[in-house]
């Protein structure tokens, strides 16, 4: 699969030393959003998908775009697409009729980790040091980079694991855990799980 951007969070593995990762779970996405595999996403006080922006709590993250019917929605038989813009092959601009035209109903796979076991791989804005190891971040307001210079020892919604993934001392790339959970809501945050 080709990517239109550098940035987003991938699956790369778990902290149960397992190959095995989760399924993902068809959501419809909210009206006139862009979603772009990789992001961060939260559902909505509608019920409906859009991306997690700094701060707040992630529900899990997109690991697919499909039609009503379950196909993707690059493939040439996808239905349902008129009045959303496709960016192949990971971007997606729903119509402002999403949430409302059955015909339509575009969701977002996401692959949900509500225990934080799930690794992503993930290029910062900024290096990352040994001392921020285990540090807490806040993505970007589009869900799909770590900015730097949110790194905080008690709360964010990701937690550095590891650095420079690949080994090839490219300090900004890490290994990140969903900290934040949209699930998770009995934990005592000043987060809101469902935001507007």
């Amino acid at each position: 699969m080709a990517k239109t951007a550098a940035t987003g969070f991938y699956p790369r593995g778990n902290l149960l030393g397992g190959a095995n990762t989760p399924p993902s779970y068809d959501y419809i996405i909210a009206n006139s959003v862009t979603i772009k595999i990789g992001d961060a996403l939260l559902i909505n006080e509608a019920g409906f998908v859009r991306r997690s922006a700094a701060g707040e709590p992630i529900l899990g993250v997109c690991v697919g775009l499909v039609d009503v019917n379950g196909i993707n929605v690059f493939s040439p038989r996808a239905s349902g697409t008129t009045g959303s813009t496709l960016t192949p092959d990971d971007t997606l601009a729903t119509s402002s009729t999403n949430q409302s035209d059955a015909v339509r109903n575009l969701k977002a796979q996401i692959q949900l980790d509500p225990a934080g076991l799930l690794l992503y791989y993930n290029d910062a804005d900024a290096d990352l040091a040994a001392t921020n190891d285990f540090q807490f971040y806040d993505s970007s307001a589009a869900g799909n980079q770590i900015t730097g210079s949110t790194n905080l020892d008690t709360n964010g919604q990701w937690q550095l694991v590891k650095r420079d993934p690949d080994g090839d001392a490219d300090l900004s790339k890490g290994l990140f855990r969903i900290n934040e959970s949209q699930m998770n809501a009995g934990l005592d945050s000043a987060t809101d799980k469902i935001p507007a």
